[in-house]
């Protein structure tokens, strides 16, 4: 028979083991798994995928714009040359005929800016914009300016061609007209 004592030693024993094992510290890898990673680099790759495009598409928007402020801007000049002569300049290939002369403005191309000299010479813009092309309408009354632009899905190149009166425009042509 088996005494109480050995019964409760044995009892003990088995207790003592079981702490043992809970005890024990556990082995932890240090570092990510595998599955970790590719989730991280999956997510990385889709936000970048949607967020490129959009990065890319903001520096055409912008040459675009400047483009577009650059034509404005020769409108206020073409204007004010319009007060001064009644006229707006004569075109030739797309380009100014006001400059020279302030007596005969109409004679010379405008290459890098719009003023006329001599005595009374006139500064009407200091600098002309890199890419345009003019054609002056309705005998001097009118005139057609327009840039192409990069961003062909601009909303804006539409409406400006309607706006102007254009049958066929130019494609991704950005007008302005008076």
């Amino acid at each position: 028979m088996v005494s109480v004592e050995k019964c409760k030693s044995i009892k003990e024993k088995n207790m003592k083991q079981t702490n043992d094992k809970k005890r024990k510290p556990a082995k932890f890898s240090i570092g990510f798994t595998l599955v970790e990673l590719l989730v991280v680099i999956s997510i990385i790759g889709v936000l970048a995928a949607v967020a490129l495009p959009n990065l890319l598409g903001a520096r055409e928007r912008a040459r675009d714009s400047k483009n577009k402020n650059a034509l404005i801007q020769l409108k206020n000049a073409l204007r004010l040359h319009y007060n001064d002569y009644q006229i707006y300049p004569a075109s030739s290939g797309g380009a100014i005929l006001g400059c020279g002369d302030y007596a005969t403005p109409g004679t010379t191309a405008c290459a890098t800016n719009l003023e006329t000299t001599g005595t009374n010479g006139t500064t009407y813009m200091k600098d002309l914009p890199d890419s345009f092309v003019y054609l002056q309408t309705d005998t001097g009354d009118g005139y057609e300016l327009y840039s192409v632009l990069e961003n062909g899905s601009d909303a804006e190149i539409a409406a400006s061609a309607t706006r102007c009166g254009i049958a066929v425009p130019v494609a991704n042509a950005y007008y302005t007209c008076e």
